[in-house]
């Protein structure tokens, strides 16, 4: 337990230092959201998730993320993306890392990825590798006990906007075998479906300040299947998210 409240503290700092000390640059965001799943290994769940959003500058982005669940599962993610301009659309790099402590089971998981993508108003499309390991709690570098390392993994992501992102609001869907949270293998994709809303600036011009503006809600669902690309397809779990973003 000690081991773990450190985890959830380092975890925390990280998030709250991130913010902190990336206030004088605007625009970034602050998102909180609430979480419920089920899902056939432990059944139904909740949680939250906390994530941070900044541009260092014009073409480099960094995002953090922090989730606890109450299947006493705990995860920690950062991502940095330099994105390049062309002549339709925009061209990124991902560049991310993971930890995750499943304390129900005493293991941890971490995780590295590289990938390349492009998106313009429509369709986002993203492919790359990644690699990640699960060990037992308090195995050391040396020890000959068991660990799991999946040493190459192909990553992909395609998304979809029914709208352009310049609008305030949109609906989006896709497939992926990845999510700032989770990585999984290319022959277990997770489905997802998504919205957001952003709130209009207020009609009473009296205040040159006007909060109402930054807020975005948000909206998601996951579903993972298993067995996909085999003809035994069933269903394993769902997840849904629901919050919303202040953007300063």
């Amino acid at each position: 337990m000690v081991r773990l409240k450190r985890y959830i503290a380092l975890a925390t700092t990280f998030v709250v230092a991130f913010v902190l000390t990336t206030r004088a640059a605007r625009p970034y965001s602050l998102s909180v959201l609430g979480t419920y799943g089920y899902n056939t290994t432990w059944q139904h769940f909740g949680g939250g998730e906390l994530k941070a959003y900044m541009p260092l500058n014009a073409n480099v982005e960094l995002e953090a993320a922090f989730e606890g669940l109450s299947s006493n599962v705990y995860t920690a993610s950062a991502t940095l993306r330099p994105k390049f301009a062309v002549p339709v659309g925009e061209m990124f790099v991902d560049a991310s890392v993971l930890y995750k402590a499943v304390q129900r089971n005493r293991m941890h998981n971490a995780a590295g990825a590289l990938s390349l993508g492009y998106r313009m108003d429509y369709v986002s499309l993203q492919v790359g590798c990644f690699t990640q390991m699960w060990a037992d709690y308090g195995r050391m570098w040396n020890s000959e006990e068991e660990y799991v390392i999946d040493a190459l993994n192909v990553l992909y992501r395609l998304s979809v906007n029914v709208r352009p992102l310049c609008e305030r609001w949109n609906i989006y869907f896709g497939v992926s075998d990845y999510t700032e949270l989770e990585y999984e293998r290319m022959w277990q994709p997770i489905f997802f479906l998504g919205a957001y809303y952003d709130f209009p600036p207020s009609s009473n011009f009296e205040y040159e300040y006007n909060a109402a503006s930054h807020f975005r809600l948000l909206a998601e669902v996951l579903c993972k299947p298993t067995g996909m690309f085999h003809l035994n397809a069933s269903f394993y779990g769902a997840k849904v998210k629901v919050g919303f973003a202040y953007k300063f």
